[in-house]
């Protein structure tokens, strides 16, 4: 990664990009490699484009052409996949989603990378298309995986299971080298108006002030990256 990245983008992306890189890059019919025009005429689903997977995915999906569609939670999660880029953001617990991701996608989504399969499983199967690829790199809520053999038999359904540490040392330099390409085309952008808010910590442990007896404070931050830098103050709760 060139000097041009800055240290926000080197720290935020790391497990998350290449992750992200994997789960567009296993399906039967699909490129093995991404780079602008790879995905073009696809349709992709991040499930969960408020977290950093998630929004990985959406970045180097748009950067590399595909239409994105991300499903989130709740309306507070919209704005940060909808700041990644997503084309559409679609919210789960609302309404007939299958239906709102049918009229945007009519012959069905070509890859859908997965953060809770096991709840969201059903959903994922109602829009993925013919010989369509779930990637699946979590299962946020631990809720189990009842699968419909019948259903994605029919659909000659892809079930990609992934974990970056045994990808295996080709699949990682390749995201490496794509993830490296699309920072200098300026693809990966981190930071609240990029739907990744940065939360800056010191490299010492949260403690509270001395007059509260100097236990950890177990002060959490929101959702998005957190940056420890050395030598800064932990957090103003906290003592200097």
């Amino acid at each position: 990664m060139g000097d041009e990245a800055g240290f926000d983008v080197g720290a935020s992306l790391g497990v998350p990009a290449l992750t992200a890189h994997r789960a567009l890059t296993v399906a039967e019919d699909g490129p093995r490699r991404l780079r602008p025009g790879a995905l073009d005429g696809r349709v992709v689903l991040a499930a969960g484009g408020a977290g950093a997977v998630g929004h990985a995915v959406i970045q180097l999906a748009r950067w590399a052409g595909a239409t994105v569609i991300s499903t989130i939670s709740g309306p507070e999660k919209a704005r940060p996949a909808t700041d990644a880029a997503a084309h559409h953001v679609i919210n789960y617990r609302e309404g007939d989603p299958a239906a709102r991701i049918r009229r945007i996608a009519p012959d069905g989504v070509d890859i859908v990378a997965e953060v809770a399969l096991g709840a969201n499983l059903a959903l994922d199967l109602a829009v993925l298309r013919t010989r369509g690829t779930m990637s699946t790199y979590a299962n946020d809520g631990g809720k189990a995986v009842e699968l419909d053999m019948r259903q994605s038999m029919l659909l000659n359904t892809r079930f990609q299971f992934l974990v970056l540490y045994t990808a295996g040392p080709e699949a990682r330099t390749a995201a490496v080298e794509d993830v490296t390409a699309a920072v200098r085309d300026g693809a990966l952008p981190v930071g609240e108006k990029h739907g990744l808010p940065l939360v800056r910590f010191g490299a010492r442990p949260h403690r509270r002030r001395a007059s509260s007896g100097g236990e950890r404070c177990g002060r959490r931050g929101p959702g998005g990256r957190h940056i420890v830098t050395p030598g800064r103050p932990p957090c103003g709760r906290c003592r200097d």
